[in-house]
């Protein structure tokens, strides 16, 4: 019964996602320098406003050897549009050890991903799912809060270090369409299963919902 609902939420998912799934220039990406980059700078800050300055950035910095010759104040400038200046610093680490310890690559194991600066799991399993297309769960706050809700699952502290949350997000993504259902439930928590004032009304997944039950039944 349980991986028959769990099967059920992907598709769901997938086909919500084909109809109202969200367009940005790092999706169209699979080089995992452009798709870091993304990813640091997607970190607490909303997609539309990063487009820009992500764009910005790439002709700037084309890859880590142009990054790691760059001044610190070209590279603050940048981080500084999306308030998030104190970022640079781990930035600008992060290409020196690409550049003098991987020759300009970025490693495609997680252990050697989570050694890097400013690489934590999320950044990690993003890489290795949207640049080098493993069958990874991308696992961050957002993801865990539609698995607790759908799945009714009371975390344990932090969801996202609760290691039954990343089990089930695992189960979860279909391995012929990773990308897209990574994409398709990031999408469906900024938009429907939001954290105030969830559009339950208009959620696919609502004969399914743990939460969305206990809501008609109180």
């Amino acid at each position: 019964m349980k991986r028959r609902t769990e099967r059920a939420v992907t598709n769901l998912l997938l086909k919500w996602f084909r109809k109202h799934g969200r367009d940005y220039p790092w999706r169209n990406e699979t080089d995992p320098y452009r798709v870091m980059i993304a990813e640091i700078m997607l970190q607490r800050t909303k997609a539309d406003q990063v487009m820009p300055v992500y764009q910005l950035f790439l002709r700037k910095f084309p890859d880590p050897y142009a990054l790691a010759d760059a001044p610190s104040e070209e590279i603050e400038d940048i981080f500084a549009m999306l308030g998030l200046k104190w970022r640079a610093k781990k930035v600008e680490e992060l290409a020196r050890v690409l550049v003098s310890r991987y020759n300009g690559q970025i490693p495609r194991s997680r252990e050697e991903l989570l050694s890097l600066p400013g690489v934590g799991e999320y950044i990690a399993d993003a890489v290795l799912c949207f640049a080098y297309s493993m069958n990874v769960a991308v696992v961050d706050v957002n993801v865990c809060r539609v698995i607790r809700r759908v799945f009714g699952v009371k975390p344990r502290g932090e969801a996202r270090r609760d290691s039954r949350f990343r089990r089930i997000a695992q189960r979860l993504v279909p391995p012929k369409e990773t990308r897209k259902f990574n994409w398709a439930i990031i999408d469906f928590a900024a938009l429907v299963c939001t954290p105030q004032k969830p559009k339950c009304g208009e959620c696919p997944l609502q004969e399914l919902c743990s939460f969305n039950r206990a809501k008609r039944y109180k």
